[in-house]
């Protein structure tokens, strides 16, 4: 006999799935707000929305590591005290609003590429060529808020 079960959070004691928390650094991401932003498709369940997100935050603060390094050495608490005292808008720092700018992009990427319209028509590949570019941008995007961060310029480059 075998058993399925019904809910896919069984064994999950209450994870709250509307918001990613970090270490405390980093802001928090809230979830319901990235998929009004970023306009997520209905299709899309919040669960694959969550863990996007997730996986976003994960890969930006693996990106931001020695900056956030630096700063705590420097006595900086949080990264929204890494930004000068005049980059405030709308009462948040400018770095808050990168971070969340890199993942909500990283995570409507990761969206994009991995749940691409399908349909037993020809449309279906056209739109995954197009769904693939949009995910290009949305990763240059948040290349560019990371970079802000960091204080790196938009564009990298190293010898092939």
């Amino acid at each position: 006999m075998m058993l399925f079960a019904d809910n896919p959070d069984q064994g999950r004691q209450g994870a709250d799935k509307s918001r990613i928390v970090s270490i405390p650094f980093f802001p928090e991401i809230d979830v319901n707000d990235f998929r009004e932003v970023m306009r997520v498709e209905a299709n899309i369940s919040d669960n694959r929305a969550y863990h996007a997100v997730l996986e976003a935050v994960a890969h930006i603060n693996g990106q931001l590591k020695a900056h956030r390094l630096q700063a705590v050495a420097d006595g900086i608490a949080t990264l929204a005290q890494t930004a000068a005292p005049d980059d405030i808008i709308n009462g948040e720092s400018v770095q808050v609003h990168h971070y969340r700018r890199a993942a909500y992009c990283y995570a409507k990427a990761l969206l994009l590429e991995k749940y691409a319209d399908t349909e037993p028509t020809g449309k279906a590949e056209a739109r995954g060529e197009i769904k693939q570019a949009q995910a290009e941008d949305y990763r240059r995007e948040a290349h560019f808020a990371v970079a802000a961060i960091a204080g790196r310029h938009r564009c990298d480059s190293e010898l092939i």
